[in-house]
């Protein structure tokens, strides 16, 4: 396994143990799988550890994978999380679903 591959890998596998802590049934899709890294999640999560981010690209194909709705996140981190000018771990939702978590978040 490259050296690329294996840290996509072992980004993949540290999001999944997130994912769990919310849907325990959650696992990795098999390679390839186009723009949904995971399986046992209630829509189409991506996740990048990258040095150049291609956030634009990655959204029309989440979009894609979700079928036209709103309800997709993309988890992205810096290629490099130790360096100080990293932004470290974030995910990135559509506004509308962005807004919905935040309504749920006021409902609690």
């Amino acid at each position: 396994m490259s050296k690329a591959r294996a840290k996509g890998t072992k980004f993949e596998n540290e999001v999944l143990d997130g994912l769990r802590n919310i849907w325990p049934d959650a696992d990795r899709a098999k390679a390839g799988n186009p723009s949904n890294d995971f399986h046992g999640t209630p829509f189409p999560i991506e996740a990048k550890h990258r040095k150049r981010w291609e956030i634009p690209k990655w959204v029309r194909l989440l979009r894609a994978a979700a079928g036209g709705d709103d309800r997709w996140a993309l988890v992205v981190a810096s290629g490099d999380r130790r360096a100080a000018e990293s932004p470290g771990t974030l995910m990135v939702v559509d506004w509308e679903f962005g807004q919905e978590l935040l309504r749920s978040w006021v409902d609690r």
